[in-house]
């Protein structure tokens, strides 16, 4: 018997409230062999984590009804949940956000508007070989 795990792709949930954003990241992903999953806002962002256990989450922190810090709050909640690695994808570049993400177990905390779709799916892929 094959090893179903090897057929089924790595999933990856986008968890951002600008269309756009998601779009790119979505298309970029599909084209890296990624099973991609989007959400608008926090609270579906949590609905997919926990129905999906993704591979990888890419989390912005301002978002409408549910942000990211609430996002990783929830995270934090969850014992299976929390192992899951984040990628902070965001514009907030100061330090208060720095900080407030700090707190918690993320794997990297990328500025977008610095950022290409390569760069972050190469950022995905050394998370995913880190936790081999």
């Amino acid at each position: 018997m094959e090893n179903e795990e090897v057929w089924q792709k790595k999933k990856v949930c986008i968890i951002d409230d600008n269309d756009d954003i998601r779009e790119i990241y979505r298309m970029k992903l599909t084209i890296e062999g990624y099973d991609v999953l989007t959400a608008k806002n926090g609270k579906e962002g949590m609905e997919i984590i926990r129905e999906s256990h993704p591979v990888v989450i890419l989390l912005d922190i301002e978002m409408p009804v549910m942000n990211g810090i609430e996002v990783l709050a929830e995270l934090k909640k969850d014992p299976v949940l929390v192992k899951i690695p984040v990628i902070i994808l965001t514009n907030q570049d100061n330090e208060g956000a720095f900080k407030q993400v700090g707190e918690y177990n993320t794997a990297f905390y990328v500025i977008k508007a610095l950022a290409t779709p390569q760069k972050v799916a190469d950022l995905i892929k050394e998370v995913l070989r880190a936790r081999r």
